[in-house]
């Protein structure tokens, strides 16, 4: 565990803190770790469009207005690149291209125009949650980026626990009827590494079968990629984690 005294403070401090409290946490950590701009999201997918779950930030008042007047629509750009992540990285959201003419304002107005570290976190519904703080430059930062990384990934982790647990109605609380138990199966044979020609010749049914199935799975659980789609029925238990590892297949 990271063993800084910044780092044990903000922990003892988001330990004792309740929701009400999530934007000083916010910005305490914004100050201890010398970050830009501090943006925690948690949206859900709903039609052709993210709604805003939850949404917090740092002190930021364009951001705050921008957010009132027209919710989280100019910053769905930046939700969709968040989701194809894996884990910690950096995106540049002035480089994402859209057709949205309102999201390269709402960055330069919000001062979210330079690069940002971000931390992807399981979303409590189907969608997308992250925790992101723009940067000054991995070079400039005061301390290993090492350091920074491990940091701010376990606070980012233990900011998002915290919220979860006090909103009812979380995806992992209601995850069970997401996926028919073919599709299910389906998606275990796919994380054992099986093609889907031999799924179809298992399972006794078309590769056309096989295709549909995942492609609802895909659907059902918001991934971009069956790997994506195996890796989010496994951390919410919809399927058993393979007992070998085999490469994932993206057959689609």
């Amino acid at each position: 565990m990271p063993g800084q005294t910044g780092y044990s403070a903000l922990v003892d401090t988001l330990s004792k803190a309740t929701a009400a409290d999530s934007r000083a946490f916010l910005m305490a950590l914004r100050t201890r770790y010398q970050l830009g701009h501090i943006l925690y999201a948690d949206a859900e997918w709903q039609g052709d469009a993210f709604r805003a779950v939850t949404l917090l930030h740092d002190a930021n008042p364009p951001l705050a207005r921008l957010i009132r007047q027209q919710g989280v629509a100019p910053l769905a750009p930046l939700f969709s690149a968040t989701k194809s992540l894996f884990g910690p990285g950096e995106i540049d959201p002035a480089a994402i291209k859209t057709t949205d003419r309102r999201y390269a304002q709402t960055l330069a107005t919000c001062g979210l125009d330079r690069p940002m570290l971000v931390f992807p976190l399981l979303p409590s519904r189907p969608g997308v949650a992250f925790f992101a703080c723009t940067s000054i430059g991995l070079d400039d930062w005061p301390m290993p980026v090492e350091i920074l990384f491990r940091d701010i990934a376990a606070l980012a982790g233990l900011f998002h626990a915290k919220r979860l647990s006090s909103e009812p109605g979380t995806w992992s609380a209601r995850r069970g009827p997401h996926l028919t138990p073919r599709e299910a199966e389906i998606l275990q044979w796919v994380a054992k590494g099986k093609t889907y020609w031999e799924i179809a010749q298992i399972l006794g049914i078309s590769i056309r079968t096989v295709r549909h199935f995942m492609a609802n799975c895909r659907e059902k659980l918001h991934a971009v990629s069956n790997k994506q789609a195996v890796a989010k029925a496994v951390a919410n238990r919809m399927i058993d984690i393979p007992e070998a590892t085999f490469p994932l297949r993206n057959d689609r």
